[in-house]
């Protein structure tokens, strides 16, 4: 067996004098401690920073999740709106007013007419269910310009009005309340484009029907 000699006399023995070492190696590990925590805080902060700037996100008013960060009614109708199977001339979009449904001319009417095509009531067959179940108020409005009235309309607010007055009837002969709709033709007086072309002119002449958000009265 081995005999255990005093260290001071060991020839191979040498006093450990790199004690900062030990308090090196804890400020290190404290330091990789507070990068974690800091880290982990940060993610949570995001998070909560990402609902804080959705609630900030234009959305119709009436939200009661607005201060939230979640989704309006208007937002989730609107969705729901853009799965169903329309034409390619009807689009759908979450506005300050609500959701609106714009038909274009050449899916709705003849130029010059008021009477509803065949494919657009098979579109607003496809929305009644959803438009049925909910209270809120629809404004149907018509848009048109010069060029399009005929012999039966003398101007384009009587056409317009008269195709906005054709939808809310046939959304009352399929049972949705008729103090439920509002109407309103503006002739040529709201054109999304100018009208320096045959394309923009036809873009102009529209339908929207829109669904009012649930606190705004007529």
């Amino acid at each position: 067996m081995g005999q255990m000699i005093p260290e001071e006399e060991c020839p191979v023995c040498e006093e450990f004098d790199q004690q900062w070492i030990f308090t090196y190696g804890d400020l290190v590990t404290l330091l990789l401690c507070f990068f974690i925590l800091l880290f982990s805080m940060c993610v949570t902060e995001i998070e909560k920073f990402d609902e804080v700037s959705d609630s900030f996100k234009p959305s119709p008013p009436g939200s009661p999740f607005v201060h939230q960060g979640k989704k309006s009614l208007m937002d989730e109708v609107s969705e729901k709106l853009e799965k169903m199977d329309m034409p390619d001339d009807v689009s759908i979009a979450a506005s300050a007013k609500g959701v609106e449904i714009t038909f274009r001319e050449n899916v709705a009417f003849q130029v010059g007419s008021a009477e509803l095509s065949q494919e657009a009531k098979k579109a607003m067959e496809i929305m009644l269910p959803l438009l049925s179940g909910l209270p809120n108020l629809i404004l149907i409005e018509g848009h048109t310009d010069e060029s399009a009235t005929g012999s039966q309309y003398s101007s384009s607010w009587e056409l317009s009005i008269a195709r906005a007055s054709k939808i809310a009837l046939f959304f009352e002969e399929k049972n949705i309340r008729g103090e439920r709709i509002q109407i309103a033709g503006y002739g040529n007086t709201r054109p999304r484009f100018f009208n320096d072309t045959a394309y923009k002119r036809s873009l102009n002449r529209r339908v929207n029907i829109i669904l009012l958000p649930e606190d705004q009265e007529r």
